[in-house]
C-alpha cells in the first residue's frame, strides 16, 4: 500500500497536481517513510507468525526424528500435551486477534500432525485423502468457535487436496466417468459459488477472502479450457471462461490488481495455446510464439498499470 501511495504522490508531481517543494510533507503525511513504531509493529507480526509455524513444525520435526527412540505413548504425548495446552491457553486468556490467529495456527498444525502419527503408529490402513479430509473437518468447529478466516481458508484448501487425492485413487464411478475434465468442472463450480456465497455476506462475518475462491475459479476454468484446446470437451467450457474473464473485470475492476493479472494472465494463456495449436510449430515457430507472449505481456502489463493509477487518482 505505502508503494502504491508513494507512486501517486509522484505521478501528482509529474502531472503538475502536486509542487516538488510540497512532495516531502506530503510523504511525511502518509507515513512514507514508515516511522520506527510502524517496523516495531512489522517486527512484532512477523515473529508471531514464524513462532507458530516453527511450533508446529518443530514438534513433526522432533517426533520424526527421534522416532526410534520414542515409543508409542511417548509420541503421542509429545503432540497431545502441546494441543492440550494451546487449547486451555485459547480458552482461558483474553487475547488480541492476531495472536489468537497465531495461536489456532499452530493448533491447526498440531492437529494435522497428530492425525498423521495416529496413521502411522496404528496403520490403520488409512489413505492420504482420509488424512486430509478428516484435518479439515476437524479445523471446522475451531475455525467457528475462533471466528477464523485463516482456518477457514485452510480447511477450504485441505478440502480440495482430499478431492484431488481420492479422484487420483479411480474411485469416483457414481453415475460418469470421473475423468481429468469432470474434476475440474467440479473444483471451478465448487469455487464459483463459494465466490458469489461470500460477495453475498457482509465483510465483517466473511468466513475466508472471497477474492481466494474467485482465483481458485478463474484457474479451474482456465485449466478446462487449455483442456478444451486439446481434447473434447463440453460445449459449455468456453461460456463458462468467458463468463468468468467478464465476472472477474467487473467484480475487481479498479480495485483488486492481483485478480485482474490473474485474468490477463489465463488470456494469454488460452491464446497462446489457440496459437500453438492452430501453428503446430517448429523451433521458428517457438520463437514467434515467445515473442507474441512478451507483447502480450507488456501489453497487460501496461494495462494492469493503468487501472491502478486511475484508481488511485
Amino acid at each position: 500500500m505505502h508503494l502504491t501511495s508513494r507512486q501517486t504522490l509522484l505521478d501528482w508531481v509529474r502531472r503538475g497536481r502536486l509542487a516538488p517543494a510540497n512532495l516531502p510533507a506530503a510523504l511525511a503525511l502518509m507515513g512514507l517513510p514508515p516511522a520506527s513504531a510502524r517496523w516495531q509493529w512489522l517486527f512484532d507480526r512477523l515473529l508471531l507468525w514464524l513462532g507458530s509455524l516453527c511450533l508446529g513444525a518443530g514438534l513433526v520435526f522432533f517426533v520424526a526424528f527421534n522416532w526410534q527412540e520414542l515409543g508409542r505413548l511417548s509420541r503421542l504425548a509429545l503432540l497431545e500435551l502441546p494441543l492440550l495446552a494451546m487449547l486451555v491457553l485459547l480458552w482461558r486468556k483474553p487475547m488480541t486477534d492476531t495472536p489468537r490467529q497465531a495461536l489456532l495456527l499452530a493448533i491447526a498444525l498440531n492437529i494435522g500432525a497428530l492425525l498423521a502419527l495416529v496413521g502411522q503408529t496404528y496403520q490403520t490402513g488409512a489413505d492420504p485423502w482420509q488424512l486430509f479430509a478428516t484435518w479439515a473437518l476437524l479445523l471446522l468447529p475451531l475455525a467457528a468457535l475462533g471466528m477464523s478466516p485463516l482456518l477457514w481458508t485452510l480447511s477450504w484448501l485441505l478440502g480440495q487436496l482430499a478431492l484431488v487425492l481420492y479422484w487420483r485413487l479411480g474411485l469416483f464411478g457414481f453415475f460418469f466417468t470421473f475423468d481429468e475434465q469432470a474434476l475440474g468442472w467440479c473444483l471451478t463450480l465448487f469455487n464459483a459459488a463459494l465466490w458469489g456465497a461470500l460477495l453475498l455476506v457482509p465483510a465483517r462475518v466473511r468466513l475466508m477472502p472471497s477474492w481466494l475462491a474467485g482465483l481458485a475459479a478463474g484457474l479451474g476454468v482456465t485449466l478446462l479450457a487449455l483442456l478444451a484446446l486439446f481434447d473434447a470437451a463440453s460445449p459449455w467450457v468456453w461460456p463458462a471462461w468467458i463468463g468468468w474473464l467478464v465476472a472477474a473485470y467487473l467484480r475487481w475492476h479498479h480495485r483488486f490488481i492481483a485478480g485482474l493479472a490473474m485474468g490477463c494472465l489465463s488470456l494469454i494463456a488460452v491464446t497462446l495455446a489457440a496459437l500453438g495449436k492452430w501453428m503446430e510449430p517448429d523451433v521458428n515457430g517457438f520463437l514467434l510464439l515467445s515473442l507474441i507472449a512478451i507483447g502480450l505481456s507488456v501489453l497487460a502489463s501496461r494495462w494492469l498499470q493503468q487501472q491502478r493509477r486511475q484508481h488511485h487518482v
